[in-house]
């Protein structure tokens, strides 16, 4: 039987839909969803089974222009992701369009080696109309040369299987990199410890926005102050 293996870089900007898909394609829960920009901060990997090809998803962080020393290193595994991968998926925000932010991914695409196949999914499908989708398409495609364009919900499941089919048989012929029934290379121990920043993630913007209903102006200013990225 030949086998193939190889590595998908999910690319895009904060909260295009990364963490979400990666967890579409596993089938299971291995990188954390918020609404909070930036909740992935590290390389994470997911394992996928699709035939006889082994999926290894890494979901890097938002792609965003860095301020901060911290930025600049999530910005910096991200490209470092995409470089090293066999695949690389851009995937952008359906309603939000052709922003800033993608004609700077558009053109740190550029500067990767020529040989590099990457596909376009444009995310969140449910949230447009089909014209503003064909639309997006022909304008993304007339920006960069890309192998494939897939319109999908990773929410909803739309597109995904047709995704994963196609990805698979882009892998290259290749020994499986994890066992079978391995969904991530992370020990138990650390997708808990993530599964657990998920829930006070949540849970503290939650908060925060209680007391903000119920706190005096100056209150809430010096909240705000103290962390704007809550919000």
């Amino acid at each position: 039987m030949t086998t193939r293996a190889g590595f998908i870089a999910l690319i895009g900007e904060p909260n295009a839909g990364k963490s979400t898909l990666t967890n579409a394609m596993v089938g299971a829960k291995v990188s954390i969803v918020t609404h909070k920009v930036q909740t992935t901060r590290a390389r994470i990997r997911g394992v996928a089974m699709e035939g006889d090809s082994q999926l290894v998803f890494v979901d890097t962080p938002g792609l965003f222009k860095p301020r901060r020393r911290l930025d600049r290193a999530m910005v910096a595994a991200a490209w470092s992701g995409a470089a090293d991968a066999d695949v690389i998926v851009l995937l952008i925000e359906a309603h939000r369009g052709i922003t800033e932010g993608v004609e700077s991914i558009l053109e740190g695409l550029k500067d990767l080696p020529k040989n590099r196949t990457v596909a376009l999914a444009i995310n969140k499908i449910d949230r447009v109309e089909a014209p503003a989708l064909l639309a997006l398409t022909q304008a993304m495609n007339e920006r960069y040369e890309f192998a494939r364009t897939f319109m999908i919900s990773a929410e909803k499941g739309y597109g995904i299987e047709d995704l994963r089919h196609w990805l698979a048989g882009e892998m290259p012929e290749s020994p499986w990199l994890y066992p079978e029934d391995q969904i991530a290379d992370l020990p138990m121990r650390m997708i808990a410890a993530e599964m657990t920043r998920e829930k006070l993630t949540l849970r503290l913007h939650q908060e925060l926005r209680t007391v903000l209903r119920t706190s005096s102006r100056p209150r809430c200013e010096a909240l705000a102050q103290a962390a704007p990225s809550l919000w």
